[in-house]
């Protein structure tokens, strides 16, 4: 009998989100989406607890930030039509893949902490941070510091057919361990991942442009 093979903690990531269930259709149609924890059955419950396990100190701010609403997805369209943007909107999240839509979408996550301006202490302003799932990055510095600690262990090369999958944790990112994560790079995990979170997330259409001002940090 061959000896049982334990999975990466990337599959293992992987499957775990696509456990999650569906959030059970509402019974009249609201503009606000309601909680979905609220509902789940107990089995459902121990798989957010799991969650809750691995990342003790992102999962319940990730949470956080799907409640508050702070997660906008920007869907880039060209200037020769709107081929791109009719795609998307056809590709249901629980189903996007790393073609043409996955590389078109661009998350920014809301600080959930207001700053004071250095030129005026009477004006706050709001920092938002670019996640990329695909190339597995956030401009969080707890991203930084998640993905460069002081000590980094070697990357172990990916196993032959690894990049043919239709997504993985961690994006294109190297090795099989767990990929950094942080809490905002988390937040759009679930809403791309997971059906329960679909609808917590502010969608905006944008130009190549206008998405090339808001990287630049010219946005909003």
């Amino acid at each position: 009998m061959p000896p049982h093979t334990l999975p990466t903690p990337r599959t293992f990531l992987k499957d775990l989100l696509s456990s999650l269930p569906a959030p059970a259709p509402e019974s009249d149609a609201t503009t606000t989406p309601s909680n979905p924890l609220a509902s789940l059955a107990p089995p459902s419950k121990n798989l957010l607890l799991t969650l809750h396990v691995l990342f003790p100190h992102e999962f319940l701010p990730a949470l956080d930030l799907l409640d508050r609403r702070l997660v906008t997805r920007f869907r880039i369209h060209g200037r020769g039509g709107n081929e791109n943007e009719d795609a998307l909107e056809l590709a249901p999240a629980s189903t996007a893949s790393r073609g043409s839509s996955q590389h078109s979408r661009i998350y920014y996550v809301r600080s959930a902490q207001q700053r004071a301006s250095r030129y005026s202490t009477s004006v706050d302003t709001t920092t938002s941070y670019e996640v990329r799932l695909t190339a597995w990055n956030c401009s969080c510095p707890a991203f930084a510091f998640a993905a460069f600690p002081s000590a980094l262990p070697e990357p172990v090369p990916p196993e032959d057919g690894a990049y043919l999958e239709d997504w993985s944790f961690g994006g294109v990112s190297l090795g099989t361990g767990t990929p950094p994560v942080c809490k905002h790079l988390l937040a759009c995990v679930l809403i791309e991942r997971c059906e329960m979170f679909k609808d917590f997330v502010e969608e905006r259409d944008v130009s190549v442009e206008e998405a090339a001002g808001w990287a630049a940090g010219w946005g909003d």
